[in-house]
């Protein structure tokens, strides 16, 4: 009777205050939840040390797994990056030569070093080389980019691969001779190497030469990569278009990928003035004349 008695308690205990049991079921596992082994599941960190015996205080779970990293990557001194503060860094560009290709197949005739054009003109194909050289301990690469800008502007643009309206220069493709027996040209290939016999602007400062590259197609041209001590030549063929201006300076640089190089130093070319009018027999000059005025389409002018 007396044991009958007591499990009739129980069961009213546990019908009557259901709300209190779940309670404290979820205390339970919240508890659970915010446990070390639980929530972190790692050991602490590398910075701190508990001492033997010890008991390991609750570690905070806010700072442990949201804390930001405060290192920050060392970029590699063997690839060209942004420029650091104090200056370019990477391949210093020494010096530079022009010419001008004057008529397909004709060997090109190069100015002096650091040389300018004073007397361009359109639809005319120009030569732009330029030395490369590093004189750090590690070996630099970079893929070398033409860019050019209008003499006193602020910044430069890559000269394109194709003809683009409004736009003075591309890379130009050559026309070289064929090499067979009947004679005549070709077009030229997208690239070749210069030799080391024919660079041009000679070894100032020392260093091992290298085989160079001419682009007539690609900018950025392929990616070289300089030893260090050693120089190079990288040249790429230009062609002037309609949009290039008369009595104009134009800048041209070499970069890696807009990064700039260390000295870099800048080729100049300058338009002559526009070709003199040339009348054939029985052409005349002409007068002057108002645009005409638009008109209906009943051919009424407005």
């Amino acid at each position: 009777m007396n044991n009958d008695k007591a499990r009739r308690v129980r069961v009213r205990a546990v019908v009557a205050y259901p709300a209190l049991s779940a309670a404290i079921v979820v205390s339970v596992a919240l508890l659970s939840a915010l446990s070390p082994v639980t929530a972190l599941g790692a050991t602490p960190a590398p910075t701190t040390t508990a001492a033997p015996g010890a008991t390991p205080s609750t570690p905070q779970v806010t700072t442990t797994l949201s804390a930001p990293s405060t290192s920050s990557a060392t970029p590699s001194p063997t690839a060209l990056s942004s420029a650091s503060p104090g200056g370019p860094q990477g391949i210093p560009v020494d010096h530079h030569m022009l010419a001008r290709l004057q008529r397909s197949g004709a060997e090109a005739k190069y100015l002096a070093v650091d040389a300018s054009i004073t007397d361009a003109s359109q639809f005319q194909s120009i030569r732009m080389r330029f030395k490369l050289h590093n004189s750090g301990a590690a070996s630099i690469t970079a893929a070398p980019q033409l860019e050019y800008r209008l003499q006193g502007s602020a910044g430069y643009t890559v000269v394109p691969e194709a003809l683009l309206r409004g736009i003075p220069f591309r890379v130009d493709r050559e026309w070289v001779p064929s090499g067979t027996a009947a004679g005549g040209t070709k077009q030229s290939p997208l690239g070749e190497d210069i030799a080391v016999s024919k660079l041009l602007t000679g070894n100032q400062g020392g260093g091992l030469a290298v085989t160079g590259h001419h682009s007539m197609g690609a900018n950025p041209d392929r990616t070289m990569t300089l030893a260090p001590g050693s120089y190079t030549e990288q040249e790429f063929t230009v062609l002037l278009t309609m949009d290039a201006k008369s009595l104009s300076s134009y800048e041209f640089r070499i970069t890696n990928g807009h990064t700039m190089l260390a000295g870099t130093q800048v080729a100049t070319i300058r338009l002559g003035p526009p070709p003199a009018l040339k009348l054939s027999p029985g052409q005349h000059k002409g007068v002057a004349v108002e645009a005409p005025k638009p008109a209906r389409r009943n051919g009424v002018v407005k």
